[in-house]
């Protein structure tokens, strides 16, 4: 894993949100790489390039073509999902962002910041009795006694993909 200033300064300007500057880091490096065939692009540069192509240029075929190819190198690493899912976010794709992050929570169930970036989702519960809406009395009434009884920090562990 290379992580050199250019790489650390380009993460400090995407975290600013100044995306054109993390921009020419970014391509700095990756030109760098490109210079060398020997070379191996790391996957952080790979998944952070792609968020702020996505963020910066509204780029977002490239962005997640650059994201998906970091978490095929390094499928453990979390960032690189929750990377993913803020570029389907900056496309108003809600429903793929979030199934990254439970394709993220199958590498490791108890992430903090995948279940972090869940919550700021807003991402709910079945509803109790599936074969009724969510918005039916039954299941309002069964969901808010159920809830009293689970623990708060325990509430988006099981995935559930719909």
């Amino acid at each position: 894993m290379l992580l050199n200033d250019t790489f650390l300064l380009g993460c400090a300007y995407l975290k600013e949100a100044n995306y054109p500057e993390a921009l020419s880091y970014f391509r700095r490096m990756l030109s760098a790489y490109e210079e060398d065939p020997s070379s191996v692009v790391p996957p952080e540069l790979l998944s952070y390039f792609g968020l702020a192509l996505a963020l910066g240029e509204n780029r977002i075929k490239e962005a997640v073509t650059y994201c998906t190819s970091a978490i095929k190198k390094e499928f453990y690493r979390s960032e690189f999902y929750i990377n993913l899912a803020r570029v389907y976010l900056s496309a108003n794709r809600r429903s793929s962002a979030v199934d990254v992050l439970y394709k993220g929570l199958k590498v490791d169930n108890q992430d903090p910041g995948i279940l972090a970036e869940l919550r700021k989702l807003g991402v709910r519960r079945k509803p109790i009795l599936g074969f009724l809406t969510r918005g039916h009395l039954l299941n309002k009434y069964l969901g808010m006694f159920t809830s009293r009884f689970r623990p708060k920090d325990k509430e988006i562990r099981t995935p559930v993909l719909s």
